[in-house]
């Protein structure tokens, strides 16, 4: 009887042992899995930072040498009241909020300086252009450019061609033209804008100097008025190019984003037939922003 019992007593321990064998098997197994999912969890949380980091690098603005800000730079010349009524009463929200083309960094137009009259003033009031500085003053023409105090630097008044030598720029815009339409001598108006041209190139060596263009009028405009109409802007705009090129200066043809397709301003464009709306300034600062570095017209 002794002998029968004790091999069932060994098969029984046999089997236990080959039991918990299985069991530790299992747990063993199961750690194992546990502990290289949780290596990749820490893998991939490890990558996913690296890609945010280097994200958050790229997409940084660079850093610029940009002049003092705006609080440092000589006084601009208050709005004057023939800029039309919705221009200077439109909601203050900068043009710069938008979007701005990949040809033109943020800042690129810090070092700027904008000369016009009251349609750069436009311009200015809708401030689409970084920290750009405006020379614009109301009636401006390409010979008070030198006569008129206008600017007020260090609480004097000076000519716009004063102020121009007070500081060094980096890139100077100049839009003259639409108040000389009525000049009897269209050749006057040339050889003046020559030596704005002469006198910039003087004072500021080495600037990048851009001519634009002159805008047009609305055809409503246009059809009635013998002076401001835009066969004669699209005389003087050619007359304009053809001296930027002699001059080997930049020509930018502004007008041709603001026209439509027989080349006015179109009538939604503006309250006076000749001062830019909010949206068409937009178009305007996006013009600038897309051919300023390519200089293309």
């Amino acid at each position: 009887m002794r002998t029968g019992k004790r091999p069932r007593r060994i098969f029984r321990k046999v089997v236990i042992c080959m039991i918990l064998a299985g069991v530790l098997y299992l747990i063993g197994l199961g750690a194992y899995n546990a502990v290289r999912g949780i290596g990749r969890l820490v893998y991939s949380a490890a990558r996913t930072q690296s890609s945010v980091s280097q994200a958050a690098v790229s997409s940084s603005p660079p850093v610029s040498s940009a002049p003092p800000p705006a609080s440092s730079r000589p006084p601009q010349s208050a709005p004057v009241a023939s800029v039309p009524p919705e221009v200077i009463s439109s909601p203050a929200v900068p043009l710069s909020s938008t979007p701005q083309n990949a040809g033109t960094p943020v800042g690129f137009f810090d070092d700027a300086l904008f000369v016009g009259d009251s349609r750069t003033e436009a311009l200015r009031n809708f401030d689409g252009l970084d920290n750009a500085t405006y020379y614009a003053v109301k009636g401006l023409m390409v010979n008070t450019i030198f006569t008129k105090p206008a600017i007020e630097v260090d609480g004097e008044k000076k000519t716009v061609m004063q102020a121009v030598k007070e500081k060094k720029y980096g890139k100077i815009y100049i839009m003259l033209g639409v108040n000389e339409l009525g000049w009897s001598s269209f050749n006057t108006f040339i050889e003046d804008y020559q030596k704005v041209i002469d006198q910039i190139k003087a004072c500021q060596p080495g600037v990048s100097i851009y001519v634009q263009s002159i805008l047009p009028v609305t055809a409503k405009k246009s059809d009635s008025d013998k002076v401001y109409n835009n066969q004669k802007i699209e005389s003087y705009n050619q007359a304009i190019k053809e001296m930027a090129a002699k001059n080997s200066i930049n020509y930018l043809a502004v007008n041709t984003a603001v026209s439509d397709s027989k080349g006015n301003l179109p009538e939604d464009a503006s309250v006076d037939g000749v001062h830019l709306n909010r949206e068409y300034c937009k178009k305007w600062c996006d013009y600038l922003r897309a051919h300023t570095r390519g200089e293309r017209d």
